[in-house]
């Protein structure tokens, strides 16, 4: 059984690597939430007639948990995941056309109305990503209201992709074969649009965490040994790592 599910993450891995992926955090304008949520739910049909269309893979809105004192960071985030043959589809007609199939019959301007974000989000700041670091995924399954963690992270030397695979990928592995994690996911920054530009940030990567409903997973021991005390010193020293957000999904493709 554990060979069949070895077998599975490396494949979805692999598939994994070879998409984009693209984060876009939404900041709302003040008491629009529920407005928000009425436009995202159109899009939410908009985008799973793309996913039909083969110009998306998958789309899902995030609400992020607040903390104090963090007024300029985004309500809600917003993930689209393409191959690079959906990627070469993109332009507005093949957008268009989907659009219009979701909601034929109705007049342009009523379209329009239901797609616009005018009014309701202030700014959205788009990081478009690929994971360079990966455990593959157990299952596939999403339902609305589950739980999903990220860092944003700064990239202090060139080891720290290879330590991030050497040492804490091993880890994420078993914590999946002991069934306490669904996902880690490493992605690495390639673009951004001006409004995250504007922020100056150092960030160069994300890391994602997606775990299963099972309690009780074990703590951490830090390693006794040198050899390993020394590969987790090399992991902290390769960068600097923000505090994790907590995701919870509301809409999803999937």
């Amino acid at each position: 059984m554990k060979k069949l599910i070895i077998f599975s993450l490396l494949l979805t891995f692999y598939v994994s690597q070879s998409q984009t992926h693209t984060m876009i955090a939404m900041v709302l304008e003040d008491g629009k939430e529920q407005d928000y949520l009425a436009y995202e739910k159109n899009w939410n049909k908009v985008a799973q007639q793309m996913v039909e269309d083969d110009l998306i893979t998958q789309w899902s809105v995030w609400k992020r948990t607040p903390r104090e004192g963090d007024e300029n960071w985004a309500q809600y985030y917003v993930f689209r995941r393409t191959s690079k043959e959906q990627d070469e589809k993109q332009n507005p007609e093949s957008w268009t056309k989907s659009v219009n199939k979701v909601f034929k019959g109705r007049s342009q301007r009523s379209i329009d109305r239901m797609l616009s974000s005018e009014g309701i989000v202030k700014e959205n700041r788009s990081r478009t990503f690929k994971f360079v670091a990966a455990t593959g995924w157990r299952g596939l399954e999403w339902k609305i209201g589950d739980k999903a963690y990220f860092h944003f992270m700064t990239q202090k030397n060139e080891d720290f992709i290879n330590y991030e695979n050497a040492v804490w990928k091993p880890i994420a592995n078993q914590q999946i074969l002991d069934g306490y994690r669904k996902f880690w996911g490493l992605g690495e920054i390639i673009d951004t649009n001006d409004n995250t530009k504007a922020l100056k940030s150092s960030t160069t990567h994300i890391a994602f965490n997606f775990m299963t409903d099972k309690k009780d997973m074990p703590v951490m021991d830090m390693p006794s040994d040198f050899l390993a005390q020394k590969a987790w010193e090399g992991l902290s020293n390769s960068r600097d790592m923000l505090p994790a957000e907590e995701l919870t999904l509301i809409y999803s493709t999937f």
